[in-house]
């Protein structure tokens, strides 16, 4: 059943970004998206869903989550806050499984165990996603916590 989701998460990329930009631009919770053009706002997140649709190809799953850590950089560069580029993977995970709840008939009826495992892994990708985001934001030299001299 992934290599199914895998193979309709890679027809419907385009449909997915497309939606998860209209969230994003309605969404009042996120306000610096309002100063970037659509290349910019849209940035990794096709390459985001490239990296879920190869996890969801192989098993056990491949942990190659390289496109969170580049998002949430240039993210900062852009003048995000944190809530923000969260806010924007949360968007980003509710868009991915209301796709797949569309176009589920799409996929050769399976077992409901299946399907819970198939979501299970994709919600433990994106909380990976989430992870490496906060990582590459605490890990920016602007965030890091001041060194303290110590005298003796």
């Amino acid at each position: 059943m992934t290599q199914e989701i895998s193979r309709l998460l890679a027809s419907g990329s385009e449909q997915i970004v497309r939606a998860w930009s209209e969230k994003v631009m309605s969404d009042r919770r996120v306000q610096s998206e309002a100063q970037l053009s659509y290349i910019q706002l849209i940035d990794h997140i096709p390459q985001i869903i490239e990296e879920l649709k190869h996890a969801m190809a192989t098993n056990p799953p491949e942990e190659s989550l390289t496109e969170a850590n580049k998002h949430g950089r240039q993210r900062w560069r852009q003048g995000y806050e944190l809530k923000e580029v969260i806010r924007e993977l949360i968007l980003l995970r509710a868009t991915l499984l209301e796709f797949l709840e569309t176009y589920r008939g799409a996929i050769r009826q399976h077992n409901l165990d299946q399907l819970t495992h198939a979501y299970r892994r994709i919600n433990c990708f994106m909380d990976e996603e989430l992870y490496k985001t906060v990582e590459a934001y605490l890990e920016a030299p602007q965030h890091s916590p001041p060194v303290e001299s110590v005298t003796v």
